[in-house]
């Protein structure tokens, strides 16, 4: 099995929620501010994540989600400022929960493995 989800599922979320190829951390009005510090992190997910979607992944999508987790951990590091620090691993809390349920409605290629579409 490649994919836990139903395909009807996948396309009624895909009819109901526009795609978003704007850079950024988040989707359509969920955006954070470009500016925001983990947007260098999710711009490179989002990259992995446009892979899956022309079958070229060469990564399952706990790796991809487990890569911008710690991203977002090595950004909030090397903040300098406690209390930026602080806001940061706030903002990790909230956000990765939506991250990760969010990304396995839009995730195209297979969960579990290596493989692609192309392979």
């Amino acid at each position: 099995m490649t994919n836990k989800r139903p395909g009807w599922l996948r396309r009624l979320f895909g009819w109901m929620v526009p795609e978003d190829n704007a850079p950024g951390c988040g989707y359509g009005v969920f955006k954070l501010p470009l500016d925001h510090p983990f947007t260098v992190g999710c711009n490179l997910h989002d990259w992995e994540f446009g892979q899956s979607h022309a079958g070229n992944a060469d990564k399952p999508r706990d790796q991809v989600d487990w890569d911008l987790f710690y991203r977002w951990v090595l950004i909030t590091k090397s903040e300098s400022d406690l209390e930026k620090r602080i806001e940061l691993v706030w903002d990790i809390i909230k956000l990765w929960p939506l991250a990760r349920t969010g990304g396995d409605l839009m995730w195209d290629g297979d969960p579990k493995t290596k493989e692609t579409k192309n392979a």
